[in-house]
């Protein structure tokens, strides 16, 4: 099942379905399987990091980031906060 959205902090967008691209809307952002989206995230890296290093623009403090994360998408959020309220 389809379950899971890319982020890329990289780019700032969401990952668009079949890996084609990227986009700012999250109901345009495509849905993947657990499988293929850790597959994606695993993959994903900057000059060969997985983590890379960040400085905050507004306090200078670094920090790491992973180029791309993968997040419940927020229909299924919806479904299981429904059953948990049954």
């Amino acid at each position: 099942m389809n379950r899971f959205l890319i982020w890329s902090n990289q780019h700032r967008m969401w990952w668009r379905a079949d890996e084609r691209g990227y986009t700012d809307s999250i109901e345009e952002a495509g849905r993947y399987p657990l499988d293929a989206a850790e597959t994606i995230v695993r993959k994903a890296s900057v000059d060969g990091a997985l983590l890379y290093d960040r400085t905050d623009p507004l306090t200078g403090e670094q920090y790491r980031q992973a180029p791309e994360v993968l997040v419940l998408a927020p229909e299924f959020i919806r479904i299981n906060a429904e059953v948990a309220d049954q």
